[in-house]
């Protein structure tokens, strides 16, 4: 069966027959109406590594969702191929496919072909400032990962965290996380002795900020952290020599926060809080009192007691004692 290579389509008929791997793939939608869906939208990558963005529209979403899944490679005829305009395109390509009522997308055994997982257009320096503060083109961002901040509150009560990386072209620059990718990235298991640690956010925006260049997600961004793919493994070997070390970012708005605001900023489940590295010249003091129930199957659970805990509600330096 013979299959046309992505870089080969063109808006001349209806009747491709292609055989990729879907690499990335998610719904985008109306933020202004309360999340309704656009279209099913995907990232497609034959065995020669070629992009193509590919969209399913609303009113077939049904049809197709259950078919289609991120990271499995499939045999897909009778798709459209348009020109791609607009803007948040994904991907710098001059065409785009869409899924008609009559394309059929059929799952392919892993085996049947050797197609990459992963596929990006990573932004080059000489296309940072054609992007600026234009929507057209999204960019994917790939760097050492250098500093975290924490979680601020700007505008309308939107969540933001930015990043420290040092992009794959050695130069300084901010990715600015925002809404649902802040609670995705979870900078407590990065740490120090893990490092380098190299990530990659897909579909961002461009802007600059007194001469600093910020890349921010968008509702299409993905985050990956030290991807299992050859150019993360080069680059982590590139910035060995670099500190791994995260620097902590403060926030701009900290002072504007209470303590028990930061508190839920930053907040932390009893493992986590048994299992974080603790100063020997830090010491906790505060009176708990608490009702102990003894689980034994005993119905209703009986009380076993109760128990007095003695910590310090506010840190305070102690020379060195615990």
């Amino acid at each position: 069966m013979e299959y046309t290579m992505l870089k080969d389509l063109n808006d001349t008929h209806d009747t491709w027959r292609i055989r990729v791997r879907i690499c990335r793939l998610w719904d985008s939608t109306n933020p202004q109406k309360n999340g309704e869906l656009i279209s099913i939208d995907m990232i497609f990558i034959d065995e020669k590594e070629n992009l193509m963005h590919a969209t399913i529209k609303k009113h077939l979403a049904s049809r197709f969702r259950h078919l289609l899944q991120e990271g499995s490679t499939y045999s897909i005829k009778n798709l459209q191929v348009v020109k791609a305009t607009g803007d948040y395109r994904p991907l710098s390509s001059e065409f785009k496919c869409i899924f008609l009522a009559t394309t059929s997308p059929k799952k392919l055994q892993e085996d049947t072909v050797q197609i990459p997982r992963h596929g990006f257009q990573f932004v080059m320096p000489d296309d940072i400032e054609s992007r600026l503060n234009d929507p057209a083109i999204l960019t994917d961002v790939v760097g050492l990962l250098s500093g975290i901040g924490e979680v601020d509150i700007v505008g309308n009560n939107w969540k933001k965290r930015d990043l420290h990386i040092i992009t794959n072209h050695s130069v300084n620059a901010t990715i600015t996380l925002w809404g649902k990718h802040i609670e995705q990235f979870d900078p407590k298991i990065y740490k120090e002795e893990d490092g380098p640690h190299i990530i990659i956010v897909t579909s961002t925006t461009i802007k600059k900020f007194k001469g600093a260049v910020s890349f921010n997600s968008t509702n299409n961004s993905k985050i990956y952290m030290n991807l299992d793919i050859p150019y993360v493994m080069t680059l982590r070997e590139r910035f060995a020599r670099h500190s791994t070390k995260l620097k902590f970012i403060e926030s701009s708005n900290s002072n504007k926060y209470t303590l028990e605001e930061k508190m839920f900023f930053h907040r932390m489940s009893i493992k986590e809080l048994v299992d974080s590295k603790w100063s020997e010249d830090l010491k906790i003091r505060a009176n708990v009192k608490d009702k102990l129930t003894c689980n034994d199957g005993m119905e209703p659970p009986r009380e076993c007691g109760k128990r007095k805990a003695s910590m310090i509600d506010d840190a305070e330096e102690s020379g060195g004692n615990k």
